[in-house]
């Protein structure tokens, strides 16, 4: 993770600095069977990594006894354009996005932070919370999930694989209160919880929901927040966490203080004083993929993991 972290910053600022192709992720559904598709590519010039991913988010899935997020990416050579590798993409899918919020809170999140309240207990949050130990001295952890049992059995693996405080919380109002970030990571159509609950200083990220028409994170939390997305462009088209108060007309597109690769890269300022509440929103970019495969692929190449395959 703690690479993971650095490559996926790499690639926001590559982002920020004019040195990435990236267009806009294809997507498709089958509603039918309450399932989501996504192509993704992205190319980042100074890393040399190019690559696609494929991926489907079928809310149906767990009755299966399948994963809801199923990914698969195809790395090339950009010199040459050659098949580097296909590799599975839906535990890298988990990693990265813990990645970018491990990015966005070590620029956001106050540096003092050792609290956070987590909603939701999927492989999403626990990348989250990975990922935050991994910028921020974090000594106590609260999760809340709607599934019986599910917060409890998060508790007991996350405290024991990083050595902190993790407990179960029983109202969604036991995940806020005291916290220092909130990071919202569940299946969630409607906010999980209240904007007024939040306290001066907290950072919030939000990775759960991903279309225009579902939110995890209310408008008074924009409203209360510095708003900070990944991509300007694809919050403006696809993020319900911004679309739907836009649709009230409670807010403006100006509500949007900047995109993450802007603060990496030092064209705008991160957090700016203790009291300020941070929100970062990311429905995940085609780099952070691109990045954390190559990462994979080259650390593979270094330990001799992985199968060769002649294709021709």
């Amino acid at each position: 993770m703690r690479d993971a972290v650095q490559a996926v910053e790499e690639a926001f600022r590559q982002l920020a600095e004019g040195q990435v192709q990236m267009p806009p992720r294809q997507i498709m559904t089958a509603p039918e069977r309450s399932g989501w598709i996504a192509v993704m590519p992205a190319y980042i010039r100074k890393t040399k990594a190019l690559a696609t991913k494929v991926v489907t988010v079928y809310t149906r899935n767990p009755s299966l006894q399948l994963p809801t997020t199923i990914a698969t990416i195809i790395l090339n050579d950009p010199e040459t354009g050659r098949l580097l590798a296909v590799m599975d993409g839906g535990y890298l899918t988990a990693v990265r996005t813990g990645a970018v919020g491990g990015v966005a809170a070590k620029y956001l999140a106050r540096s003092d932070a050792q609290t956070v309240g987590i909603f939701g207990a999927g492989i999403q949050a626990r990348a989250q919370l990975e990922a935050l130990c991994e910028v921020r001295h974090i000594k106590d952890a609260s999760v809340y999930d709607l599934v019986p049992g599910a917060a409890e059995k998060y508790a007991e693996a996350m405290s024991t694989k990083l050595g902190i405080k993790v407990s179960a919380a029983e109202t969604s109002r036991d995940a806020v209160k005291g916290r220092d970030v909130i990071i919202t990571a569940s299946t969630a159509k409607t906010p999980v919880f209240k904007g007024r609950w939040l306290e001066p200083g907290t950072h919030i990220t939000g990775v759960g929901s991903h279309i225009a028409s579902t939110r995890e994170i209310d408008t008074e939390t924009l409203k209360r927040s510095k708003f900070v997305v990944d991509l300007r462009e694809a919050a403006e088209k696809e993020y319900g966490e911004l679309l739907i108060p836009l649709h009230e007309k409670s807010v403006t597109p100006s509500i949007i203080y900047g995109e993450l690769g802007e603060i990496v890269s030092g064209q705008k300022n991160g957090r700016t004083n203790p009291q300020e509440i941070t929100l970062f929103k990311s429905g995940g970019l085609a780099i952070q993929d691109t990045a954390t495969a190559r990462l994979v692929y080259d650390k593979a190449v270094e330990t001799g993991i992985g199968v060769n395959i002649d294709l021709q």
